[in-house]
């Protein structure tokens, strides 16, 4: 059984539930394969710290559920808040091969100390990039979900975009079709660059 560790961390009003919540719908709707979601707020919900993690069971086996919660270390962390990214040690964080990834959003983070120890570290300006290109922050949802997609390798173009069609009104569709080919790019570059590294 591969279990795949995910842990979204940041503040109310970042779409860190939401965005749980379309990695879920991807991995069990579209790709069938078993996994939970749990989340977590803070007693001011928008503005205030909350959480949301996602178990996935890559070997389609529905074992999972006797424990739903993510262990650390995490395969995946997606961390966009500095509070948050207070709490983050490298050791939260697997270094194996295929996982291991740090997303984290410079423009809101501007102490982030132990990114300096975290090799796979892909950062992007969420909020800076989805006001600049779609003129709202709320696109920053599917540019995270754009690099989660090609980051995390069991996904599909396909399933993700099915999973977008779900999630946004029909009137801003296009737009967050842009932001998830704009997130894809950032993580493909990317991983462009951890390759070049490694030759």
């Amino acid at each position: 059984m591969t279990r795949y560790e995910v842990r979204i961390s940041g503040f109310g009003g970042q779409g860190v539930i939401t965005l749980s919540k379309m990695i879920i719908t991807a991995s069990s709707l579209y790709e069938n394969l078993a996994a939970t979601q749990t989340e977590a707020y803070s007693a001011s919900a928008r503005g205030g710290r909350c959480w949301a993690e996602v178990v996935v069971d890559l070997d389609k086996e529905i074992k999972i559920i006797n424990y739903p919660k993510a262990l650390k270390p995490y395969d995946f962390l997606i961390i966009l808040s500095e509070e948050s990214a207070n709490l983050i040690k490298p050791e939260d964080i697997k270094k194996d091969e295929n996982t291991g990834y740090l997303i984290w959003d410079p423009s809101t983070i501007k102490k982030f100390r132990a990114v300096r120890r975290i090799e796979k570290a892909l950062s992007i300006p969420v909020q800076i990039l989805a006001v600049e290109n779609f003129g709202n922050i709320v696109f920053g949802n599917s540019i995270l979900f754009g690099a989660f997609t090609i980051l995390s390798g069991f996904i599909s173009e396909e399933s993700a975009i099915e999973t977008i069609k779900n999630f946004v009104p029909s009137s801003t569709l296009d737009k967050n079709l842009e932001a998830f080919e704009l997130g894809k790019k950032e993580a493909q570059e990317f991983l462009k660059q951890l390759k070049e590294g490694k030759d």
